[in-house]
Order: C-alpha cells, then structure tokens, then sequence
C-alpha cells in the first residue's frame, strides 16, 4: 500500500480481495497474490503496478469478488478501513 499510495496524487480508494484479505484478517498465514481494486480507476497508479511489483517481487492483480459475482448493493460500505496511505 505505502508503494502503491507514493505515486497517487489524488485521493482514492484501493480494496484488498481474495487471499490478501483472508491474510488481514488472519484466515490464513500467506497469499500467491494481492487482489486489488482501486476505485476511481487511476492512470497513474495502474502505470506504477509493474515497477512495484517487481521492487516488491509481490504479484499483484486486478480482481474484485464482482469479477467472478454480481456485486451485492452497499458493499464499498461494508468494507473493513484497514488504514490511510498518502491520499489512500
């Protein structure tokens, strides 16, 4: 996140999914990837992933649960505040 937040210069939001949020809320002690979505989308930001991926060497994806299910009504609400990175 704090790789990611350096090169946001607007404000925005980024949702973990998948494995990386089983990892936050303790479910389980790895993940292969970081599921990410950043909502507004960001030119910027989406061109920094692949440097800090390899910096980091850490895959991370664009995925959302609404990817593979509909999206359930006030689920941006519902999810958990993990912390505030920069503008993030």
């Amino acid at each position: 996140m704090k790789a990611i937040a350096a090169e946001a210069r607007e404000p925005g939001r980024i949702y973990l999914a998948g494995g990386s949020s089983a990892v936050l809320r303790g479910w389980r002690a790895s993940t292969i990837d970081v599921d990410i979505t950043i909502l507004p989308e960001n030119d910027r930001i989406l061109r920094a992933i692949p440097d800090v991926k390899e910096r980091l060497h850490v895959n991370v994806e664009l995925a959302s649960p609404a990817d593979f299910v509909p999206a359930l009504s006030g689920w941006e609400e519902r999810s958990m505040f993990i912390a505030r990175e920069g503008p993030l």
